[in-house]
């Protein structure tokens, strides 16, 4: 599989997903609002991505855009169970490796942010069905702040410490096999595993950017093509799934987090214990993982 960038170098891989949610921060700098520049993710895009990359620009104001994606969940608690924000009649996603997310979530999952952008693990990793086989869908996933506040690790367990930091312009990750059949994306499950995490707020390669110790949640949206050539969008439907939850962090505060981290992550494999329990071993471990991009 390929980067979105990758493929289609002049529709990048990030977009601002619309106009400011109502009740957002806005005293995000006007300087480095300078560095978010992308493109609305509108329908003369995404068709231009449906249709096959033109020789000439399009002129973005002919066309409606694309119906907005859902707002931040708020303040609220996370549902208890997955929940669709928006519906397709009959099309439902499942988390296939729930198991471990609730592993790492019962623990507080955490995951590292760089300047470079860090892989996110575990990964999501979702089963669709439901889906035309003939109709053409995007698959689409970006992060979203749980709530307002900034949080630090109190030895044994997270609490809030103040007001969160100005909320960052969003971004989407468009799934590198879009668009496809709906026949192709429930073939087998689809994995975004590809999906790069930054602290860098100039990133200029399309990863999704995020403030150290804040909570975020996941959100994976299926946009619908009425027609491969279409001007106009068949449905959208969005899905949210309490367990992947998290903290994001510039180094791992919980060390359960860090033991889960190696013993789960299958690139850690080469630095579990073996055989040895040697304090020594475990603090080079410990100071490897976090200088290198393993996890």
């Amino acid at each position: 599989m390929y980067h979105p960038r990758e493929l289609y170098p002049s529709l990048g891989a990030g977009y601002r997903l619309g106009p400011a949610q109502p009740g957002a921060d806005s005293s995000f700098p006007p300087g480095l609002a300078e560095g978010y520049r992308y493109p609305d993710l509108d329908t003369p895009k995404l068709d231009c991505f449906l249709s096959g990359m033109e020789a000439a620009p399009r002129t973005l104001a002919a066309h409606p855009p694309l119906p907005l994606l859902p707002p931040a969940m708020g303040t609220e608690p996370a549902p208890s169970a997955p929940e669709a924000l928006h519906s397709l009649p009959g099309v439902s996603l499942s988390l296939e490796n729930r198991e471990l997310w609730k592993e790492f979530s019962s623990v507080g999952t955490e995951m590292i942010i760089t300047k470079a952008g860090r892989r996110m693990f575990p990964a999501c990793r979702v089963s669709v069905t439901g889906l035309d086989p003939e109709a053409r869908y995007l698959f689409l996933l970006d992060v979203v702040p749980v709530d307002g506040a900034r949080y630090r690790w109190q030895g044994r367990r997270w609490e809030p410490s103040g007001k969160a930091e100005p909320r960052l312009p969003d971004r989407v990750y468009i799934h590198p096999d879009s668009p496809a059949t709906g026949a192709h994306w429930m073939r087998q499950p689809v994995s975004f595993h590809r999906v790069k995490l930054t602290n860098s707020t100039l990133d200029p390669h399309g990863h999704l950017i995020l403030h150290s110790m804040h909570k975020y949640q996941p959100r994976i949206h299926l946009v619908r093509a009425a027609q491969l050539c279409s001007q106009h969008w068949g449905g959208m439907a969005s899905f949210r799934f309490p367990e992947t939850t998290f903290i994001s962090v510039t180094a791992y505060q919980n060390p359960r987090i860090t033991q889960l981290k190696i013993a789960a992550n299958p690139f850690a494999k080469g630095f579990r214990e073996n055989g040895r329990n040697c304090k020594r071993w475990e603090l080079f471990i410990h100071s490897f993982m976090h200088s290198t991009n393993v996890y």
